[in-house]
């Protein structure tokens, strides 16, 4: 884990791992998350008829985009060698923080996929994936 690595690997290493994990979250997660709100949400609330019932899995993507920024922020500080010891700290506050939301979201949302896939039609299921890669497509 990235959190882990801050102060213990060498910096070329950490260097390297924090700028493939950023732009993995930046370029994949990200996107993703633009792409479930603009489809599966929407489409969820409308199977159990409960408007505004994903606006807990919306807050958690505003948190996880706010800590993305937070890496953000320390980028330039991890590719010019100047991540302090209070700045090593805060790095990586925000990605145990990142990570724990994470694992309990992907979690939470496979138990949305299966009302999907119980409640759609093979057609509708398709119109929803077709949904979900134009978006991530039009995110990137």
């Amino acid at each position: 884990m990235l959190a882990e690595q801050i102060g213990r690997d060498d910096s070329a290493t950490f260097k390297s791992a924090f700028e493939e994990e950023y732009l993995a979250l930046v370029g994949e997660l990200w996107p993703h998350m633009d792409a479930v709100e603009a489809t599966v949400y929407g489409e969820v609330e409308r199977l159990l008829d409960l408007p505004d019932s994903m606006a807990p899995m919306r807050r958690e993507h505003d948190q996880m985009r706010k800590l993305i920024d937070v890496m953000a922020h320390y980028r330039s500080h991890v590719a010019g060698d100047r991540l302090s010891t209070i700045d090593g700290l805060a790095l990586r506050r925000a990605l145990y923080r990142l990570y724990s939301i994470l694992r309990v979201h992907l979690a939470e949302e496979g138990l949305y996929l299966e009302i999907l896939d119980r409640g759609l039609t093979d057609q509708e299921k398709e119109s929803l994936a077709r949904g979900i890669d134009h978006a991530t497509t039009e995110s990137l």
